[in-house]
Formats: structure tokens, sequence, C-alpha cells
């Protein structure tokens, strides 16, 4: 991460989502500063990919607002942002190079499919179906493409979910050398990957900002007694009320 370019990328303010009786977000407020990595920590059904709808524009709030680059987001700045959603399209019989001159003439790109495929490190599976690339080949392949247009921010939906670590590490060594030079803001479920690639954290537990700031900053808050010796995994316990008792956690307080 680049030290004195700080500046706010993306910003939400009480911001609430409602299907009928569930409420998915919970008047949820951060700020972002880049170039870096924002980790979106919390478990399954904690409102993450509600969250990103929303920030991408694929959603309203029912209420609170956002901003992104320090302005509302309207029109939204489509060509200042990259996503990698959890299902991205994989287009039958469509090789990897086709896929990658596909989004290249999309986004105005010249030249942009050799790029992709240099970036994903596919130049040798160019003919391949991307139907039949491994994950981590696809997932690298998907990052790749979000990036060909050099957007500043970079939405990432659990973009190494079901990868093994051997393509865990791959496409983490990717993530952070792509955060270098812009933003990346990154759900996950995964402490170990957080703690690993993530400068900042957030972490969001039944659709509530349970606490937000640099990976540092949280780490160092955490009371002594209750460290483990994984920074984020024990902020993350600490600032969610979630303790661990014979291997489970538990929400502090409950019964064992």
């Amino acid at each position: 991460m680049n030290e004195g370019r700080a500046a706010e990328i993306v910003a939400a303010v009480g911001l609430t989502k409602r299907f009928g009786d569930t409420v998915a977000l919970d008047d949820v407020s951060f700020a972002v500063e880049g170039p870096g990595l924002c980790a979106v920590l919390g478990p399954n059904g904690a409102g993450k990919t509600t969250l990103l709808d929303i920030l991408l524009g694929l959603a309203e709030p029912t209420r609170g607002t956002f901003r992104l680059f320090g302005d509302a987001p309207r029109p939204y700045p489509r060509r200042r942002v990259g996503v990698v959603m959890q299902k991205e399209a994989q287009i039958e019989r469509v090789t990897a190079r086709e896929y990658a001159e596909l989004f290249s003439a999309i986004y105005g790109v010249r030249g942009g499919e050799a790029r992709i495929l240099a970036r994903a490190r596919l130049e040798h599976r160019a003919r391949t179906a991307v139907t039949r690339l491994s994950g981590g080949e696809a997932a690298r392949l998907f990052i790749a493409t979000a990036v060909v247009h050099d957007p500043a921010l970079v939405f990432l939906d659990e973009p190494t979910a079901h990868l093994d670590p051997e393509n865990k590490r791959l496409v983490g060594e990717m993530l952070r050398e792509i955060a270098e030079e812009r933003t990346l803001l990154m759900t996950t479920h995964d402490l170990r990957e957080a703690d690993a690639l993530a400068d900042r954290l957030l972490f969001l537990v039944g659709g509530r900002v349970r606490a937000s700031g640099t990976k540092a900053e949280l780490a160092r808050a955490v009371p002594e007694a209750e460290r483990r010796g994984l920074p984020v995994e024990d902020a993350f316990f600490h600032f969610c009320a979630i303790e661990i008792h014979e291997g489970q956690a538990t929400r502090r307080g409950a019964a064992t």
C-alpha cells in the first residue's frame, strides 16, 4: 500500500436494507481509504453480498446513502469500478482468449486480451474453454478481466471461495499486487485469508458493523488475555463478541 496517498474511496452512512420483515443490513456506516485491500468479514448470511449489491448500484437501500470517490454515485461511475461476482458468467465453448477478447471489447481496451491472459498467467491455456479451467485458473481470469480497464476501485465477492490452499495463495498474490495501485473491497469469511491479504477490515455480523479500521488498529485493541496469535481472528472474536469453547465459536455469554 502506498503511504501518503490515502483518500476516501468508499463510504456508507446508515445503510439499511429490508426484505419484508428480514433486515439484511441495519444502519451500516463505514469509510474505506485507498489504495489497499479492505476485507469485509462475516459468516454466511451476515449481509456481505447485499452490501456489495448496493455499493455496485444493483440494489437500492431501504434507507441510508453511500459515496464513491467522495461523491454520490449519480450517475454511477462504471468506468472507475471493476467487479468479480461469486458466480461469473461462463459461456459454453468460449475459450479463455475469446473471453478476454470479449471483455476487452466491452471495456474498449485495445490489446486487452493479452494483458488479461498475462496477468492471469494463462497464456498457455488461451485455447482452453473457460468451463474447463480449474477453479484457480478461472478465478485469476475473472480478476484479470475485472481490472483490464484500470479501475480505481474493485469489488470482489468471495473470489477464493472453494479454492484449495495453493490456488488461494496464487490468487492472493495477484490481489496484493493489484491492491498496490487501487482499492479492493473483498468479502470473505476466511479469517486467515484476511490476515494474509488485508490492509483494512470491516466486521459485519447480523447485518450490523461490529468494527472497522486498519488491521493494525483493530489488532492492537484486543486485550492481551484474548490474543491467540492470529491478529484478524483475535480481533474478529473480540469485536463480534465471539468466543471459542472446545473448538467451537459461540456468542459471548451464551450457554456452553
